[in-house]
């Protein structure tokens, strides 16, 4: 998108946090993930509408709304229809949000073969792309959130309490499971040294805008599970994600995988199954709600801005 525009539209709210030292991104890796990096536009229409039904509520319904929401793109989809439409959704929505086409920002474990020179491109590619919208501040904190999982309303008022601190990432361990086809909903207890892919990294502005020492910054991390070996991490409590699984997941489903074979048994980090007190926290999700009228189709306040970089 257009990063003018997004000033433009984002200025009103900058007043309020010209004091804040943080920047705090929610980056949503959306293309260029794993083996293929991209599964088609059938795939890419269907994983739009569980963002917009999922993720995008979630973040909505934070009860800290002072963040930018950064999505990633491969290069390909900066022409695509689709995202030409979520860009224009997202745009009538006044939500705050910037795309970037350069590819995912971190480490990606089905490539490791070539990622040592391929991540850096990269970040070269898409960092500059963010510069005016750091702006000031001191620090950045980076919250991953994949497109097709949600944080509870407070993980980002959560987050944004912890100290800056060089080297710290604040952390989840254990969250909920759901199957969005028939609304199962279980606990998700990873084991110790499996952390999942729920995690903020801090970084002081200078290093997060420089494709090198970012580079530098996240090195030996190749994978969510290294975070706590490379970082000082701070564990929020748990509960406070949600792993959502559809089907279409790229590695995660209520059975499992084992060997590569899809097992007939539940998912080993599946616990209790929930029945009581469902809505309640689907609540916390913002799940329960109606979808918000600025995301229907209008013909007022149309997108000024253009899908780039």
């Amino acid at each position: 998108m257009n990063v003018k525009e997004f000033l433009k539209r984002y200025e009103k709210e900058r007043e309020l946090i010209k004091n804040n030292p943080i920047c705090h991104l929610v980056m949503t890796p959306f293309t260029g993930l794993g083996k293929p990096d991209f599964r088609g536009d059938e795939w890419f229409k269907d994983r739009i509408k569980i963002f917009k039904e999922n993720t995008l509520k979630s973040l909505q319904n934070q009860t800290n709304q002072f963040f930018v929401h950064w999505i990633t793109f491969r290069p390909e989809e900066q022409e695509n229809r689709l995202t030409q439409e979520l860009f224009k959704d997202l745009c009538t929505a006044e939500w705050r949000t910037v795309f970037t086409f350069g590819g995912i920002p971190f480490w990606d474990d089905k490539y490791n073969d070539r990622e040592e020179k391929a991540l850096l491109k990269r970040l070269q590619d898409t960092l500059p792309s963010l510069k005016e919208i750091v702006g000031d501040a001191a620090y950045v904190y980076e919250t991953i959130l994949a497109s097709d999982d949600m944080y509870h309303k407070d993980v980002i008022e959560s987050i944004q309490q912890q100290p800056f601190a060089l080297k710290r990432a604040v952390v989840h361990q254990n969250g909920y499971i759901r199957d969005i086809t028939d609304g199962k909903l279980a606990t998700w207890n990873p084991p110790e040294g499996h952390l999942p892919p729920f995690y903020t990294i801090m970084y002081p502005a200078d290093v997060f805008l420089d494709p090198k020492k970012h580079f530098e910054y996240l090195k030996g991390y190749k994978s969510h599970e290294d975070i706590e070996k490379l970082f000082d991490c701070v564990r929020l409590p748990d509960s406070r994600y949600m792993v959502n699984v559809h089907g279409k997941n790229i590695s995660t489903s209520w059975e499992g995988y084992r060997h590569n074979e899809l097992n007939k048994t539940k998912h080993d980090f599946i616990g209790e199954e929930i029945v009581e007190g469902k809505e309640k926290i689907l609540n916390n999700f913002g799940i329960c709600q109606k979808s918000p009228a600025s995301l229907q189709p209008q013909e007022e306040k149309p997108c000024e801005g253009q899908c780039k970089a």
